[in-house]
């Protein structure tokens, strides 16, 4: 019998945990390793064993180290980070499983490097989510940017978050239509957005997980901001937040004053002068009635049809994986390298990308 044939011994509950912790069912597997349900499940139960062959993919898929399937620890599943979507029963993708363990790993590898925590300030818990971004305008010392590519707003207030709190803003691809963004608040906290979102979307959404780590919370959020959940409270007033700092409503009024007419070139404009989607220029004037609700209806049948997915045409590699590994994460590791504190191969774990793009990034 070949050495890779040879049938390995390993915990069941260690290889039912990586599984679920990595977001895949029995019949996904089943798939992946050209197999049936009743056998992974068999093995899972501790009936039958994998080969080392077979062990060895199943790393691959779940992106682990070998070492873990041999280990005693326990993975622990997605289980810190409260569902806020709207469809909860939609499964979660292995790409979002791998995107919270890829930034819990980060924000421990930072906080070892770092000789300073996240700085989130704290304000009275009586604030209205209005009141608490003007007072974290305030805080921050942040112009309100307007009339600029989105992408150059998103770069600056996620430069001014890094700078001023010390939030890791990175990207990761979730292969979900249904997960906008999420959060670890830590000793460094990190805000991970969908890399295959529009650069407005991921505006919006990097101030919604603000008022998260704000309020010291965290989950999946969808950001569907005409939601009225009862029993999430708390992503309605995140998406007030996220409203009132990046479109602030004594500017707004101003803007919408000058505007000829708000219909859907109006609301293109407004929305080109702040840089968020049109569907939040148009909940703005819902809720500040300067439109109707069959007026707003009208307006977001037509946004619906405006958004159907594009490609990402030709991409610039650099620039996505650099927004993976974070410019925060960038500098610290950096930094840490060039003192010697750390190796060349333990920045390639913390980085988690190729060999030229840490010469790139590192140098």
């Amino acid at each position: 019998m070949s050495k890779l044939n040879i049938k390995v011994k390993i915990s069941t509950s260690i290889l039912k945990a990586i599984r679920e912790s990595s977001g895949y069912s029995i019949e996904d597997i089943a798939k992946k390793l050209k197999s049936t349900a009743e056998r992974i499940r068999s093995v899972e139960e501790g009936a039958v064993d994998f080969s080392i062959t077979q062990i060895k993919k199943l790393a691959d898929i779940y992106h682990r180290p070998l070492a873990a399937f041999f280990g005693e620890v326990t993975p622990q599943p997605l289980y810190a980070l409260t569902d806020y979507r709207i469809n909860r029963d939609k499964k979660i993708t292995p790409q979002v499983y791998l995107a919270e363990r890829r930034a819990s790993y980060l924000s421990s590898k930072l906080t070892e490097l770092s000789d300073k925590k996240s700085q989130i300030p704290s304000f009275p818990d009586n604030l209205s989510p209005e009141a608490l971004a003007d007072e974290l305008r305030k805080h921050l010392k942040a112009e309100l940017a307007k009339k600029e590519n989105p992408g150059k707003v998103l770069n600056y207030y996620r430069k001014l978050l890094e700078d001023n709190l010390l939030v890791s803003v990175i990207e990761y691809p979730f292969k979900a239509d249904d997960v906008r963004a999420f959060c670890i608040p830590s000793d460094i906290s990190i805000v991970v957005l969908n890399e295959s979102d529009d650069a407005k979307v991921k505006l919006f959404s990097l101030f919604h997980e603000m008022y998260h780590l704000l309020k010291r919370s965290c989950g999946l959020c969808s950001m569907e901001l005409e939601a009225n959940w009862e029993d999430m409270k708390i992503e309605s007033e995140c998406n007030a937040f996220a409203a009132e700092f990046l479109v602030p409503k004594s500017d707004f009024k101003i803007e919408v004053e000058q505007t000829d007419k708000l219909d859907w070139e109006g609301i293109s404009s407004l929305s080109d002068v702040y840089g968020v989607s049109k569907h939040v220029i148009m909940l703005r004037l819902l809720l500040l009635g300067n439109i109707g609700k069959k007026e707003y209806d009208d307006l977001k049948a037509n946004w619906n049809a405006d958004i159907k997915k594009k490609g990402f045409g030709k991409r610039n590699w650099d620039k996505v994986y650099l927004n993976r590994v974070g410019n925060f994460a960038v500098q610290k590791v950096s930094a840490a390298y060039k003192k010697g504190d750390i190796s060349y191969s333990e920045v390639a774990d913390i980085l988690n990308v190729k060999s030229k793009y840490i010469e790139k990034f590192v140098g």
